[in-house]
């Protein structure tokens, strides 16, 4: 395995991870009075743990206004403060030397020099990400002046070398237009080639398909996997789409209502889905060959987060639930039922033997070998 700059990882650096996410919780306010005029908090996301490792892709997945989006900007500290807070936990992130720091205690300045130069974010829509009055160039190289000493000349060049990377042709003409000159797909990968453009050893997509037709998501995704094989890059992938996940992922996350909810492989994930929630995804994908007059759908909707009912949020929409009191007063914590593989349910197979220890694993898929799970053939066991 080998570094941009061509040193070969260490076994050690290999099973040390990058990013490790512990108990983090992010509020912000609503409208409802909590008393003596303070204002309601509502938990966007509540007390997740998650870890990364070098050249792995980990894949946070669920439904909208689960958290996502909240746990990726807090990543990079971008959540709005005020009106949002960080109630607890702690970011630890691994840095070029081997050290750890927390990113939610360094000052300003040292973020700034993690943030886009060490990790880098696609964001869900590149029209209203990138700025309409400036030409591509001036915003690719304004990252690159940022976080390099080079001359003008230099990050021009580093300019046009990162817009070949991501398959533009004509690179150098590219960098003096504007981006309603392009297309939704090549916005995108003007999106990848500035995120890029520093070499980060993180890069966090949130939805980085969204909106492209499909031939343009293949694209982009199987761009994404062979720069973070030559680069030897991190991805934290957030999506939706279980059929990315399936084709790029090495581990899942699955959030509901601000929590993680299950944890594990992509394979164990797919293969043997543990938790109601997952089991339900799964259910609602279509089938191809099978013939249904209607797709099988998770019944109500997403919990108002300002509301959730008391134990598991998921229990009003649960199939298992059974009156099972112990559902309806206490939300399980998430537990490893299974060696490597996390659940949060109390009907779980197991579940009381499980231990409490931390979602980690350092899974990396062999793809020159490894067939990707197929979402299809789940749903077709479900």
């Amino acid at each position: 395995m080998i570094h941009p700059t061509g040193t070969e990882l260490s076994k050690q650096e290999l099973a040390t991870p990058l990013l490790r996410i512990e108990n983090l919780v992010v509020s912000f306010p609503s409208s409802r009075a909590k008393g003596a005029g303070e204002r309601h908090r509502v938990r966007a996301v509540n007390g997740i743990d998650l870890t990364v490792y070098p050249r792995q892709t980990l894949a946070v997945v669920g439904e909208s206004g689960c958290g996502k989006s909240v746990t990726s900007l807090s990543i990079l500290r971008l959540v709005p403060m005020p009106p949002g807070r960080f109630d607890s936990g702690v970011i630890h992130w691994r840095g070029e030397d081997g050290r750890e720091s927390n990113l939610l205690s360094i000052n300003e300045s040292a973020m700034r020099k993690v943030r886009g130069n060490q990790i880098a974010m696609i964001f869900q829509e590149p029209m209203t990400s990138l700025n309409p009055v400036y030409t591509i160039g001036d915003q690719i190289m304004e990252a690159i002046f940022l976080h390099r000493q080079v001359t003008p000349r230099q990050a021009r060049e580093i300019a046009i070398e990162s817009l070949n990377e991501v398959g533009i042709a004509g690179a150098s003409g590219r960098l003096d237009e504007y981006p309603h000159q392009m297309s939704g797909g090549m916005r995108q990968r003007i999106m990848i080639a500035m995120a890029l453009a520093c070499q980060p050893r993180l890069l966090l997509a949130d939805e980085p398909t969204t909106a492209l037709d499909v031939t343009i998501q293949a694209q982009i995704l199987e761009l994404l996997r062979k720069l973070q094989q030559e680069r030897n890059m991190a991805v934290l992938l957030i999506t939706h789409d279980l059929g990315v996940v399936a084709e790029n992922a090495d581990t899942v996350a699955v959030m509901y209502a601000g929590r993680v909810v299950e944890f594990g492989s992509v394979h164990d994930v797919f293969n043997h889905p543990l938790h109601p929630y997952t089991q339900g995804l799964f259910s609602s994908m279509p089938v191809i060959g099978k013939s249904q007059e209607r797709l099988v759908t998770i019944p109500g909707s997403v919990p108002d987060p300002t509301r959730l009912p008391d134990g598991c949020p998921f229990h009003p929409r649960c199939s298992q639930v059974n009156d099972d009191p112990q559902c309806t007063a206490t939300n399980p914590p998430l537990l490893e039922v299974r060696p490597q593989h996390w659940a949060a349910c109390w009907h779980t197979p197991e579940y009381a033997k499980g231990r409490q220890t931390k979602p980690d694993l350092s899974f990396r898929r062999d793809w020159e070998s490894d067939a990707p799970p197929s979402p299809a053939a789940q749903a077709a066991t479900t």
